[in-house]
């Protein structure tokens, strides 16, 4: 299962997905804005080994390690080069197989086989990683990290694992929440301290 702000995605054994809760954002990628009190099939998705939720969108990775988004977009939060609603599953264009995805607020992230992470929406905080605050609707690559093996997203932060058992943290750090002993935000990946 995985939540986002107020909608809820369950993985079954068979591959297929189903969501409840509100969609306002086509969230639920039932093909419609109607909220959900019970649960709904997700549009045209089969095989599926592993999902997501972001905020107001959703993600779901294939057997095949293609990755699939929909849901609220206006930050291009679903990496599918637009900025577009997406009421069911569009794919979002990846180099190579992803093993695993994290929704943010605004932004998302994704790992690649090859251990590379790949960033995309909003980046005012440099919440991506690329070392810029602009705002990406297409995946770009996080600055300087091989080897990782999990992500996860913040509201305008995001963090990293290695292989190695390293931390790294990029974006908004107003609240010291990088780790890296300042207050500082960071638009590349830095060391979380210890």
């Amino acid at each position: 299962v995985a939540v986002g702000a107020n909608h809820t995605l369950a993985l079954k054994s068979d591959g297929t997905v189903w969501s409840w809760g509100s969609n306002g954002s086509g969230q639920l990628g039932d093909n419609t804005t109607t909220s959900r009190h019970a649960p709904v099939q997700v549009t045209g998705l089969t095989n599926v080994v592993a999902i997501a939720a972001g905020y107001y969108h959703s993600f779901a990775i294939k057997s095949d390690g293609t990755l699939w988004a929909w849901g609220s977009n206006g930050t291009g939060r679903l990496g599918d080069g637009t900025t577009t609603q997406r009421n069911h599953p569009v794919q979002v264009i990846l180099s190579g197989a992803v093993k695993a995805v994290t929704g943010g607020n605004t932004h998302s992230l994704a790992i690649l086989n090859d251990g590379t992470v790949w960033a995309w929406g909003r980046n005012n905080l440099g919440q991506l990683g690329d070392g810029t605050t602009s705002l990406r609707t297409a995946p770009v690559q996080v600055a300087g990290l091989t080897g990782v093996v999990a992500v996860s997203a913040g509201r305008s932060h995001s963090l990293a694992l290695t292989r190695d058992g390293k931390v790294w943290a990029w974006g908004d750090n107003a609240a010291g929440e990088l780790g890296d002993g300042t207050t500082v935000g960071r638009l590349r990946p830095v060391l979380v301290s210890n």
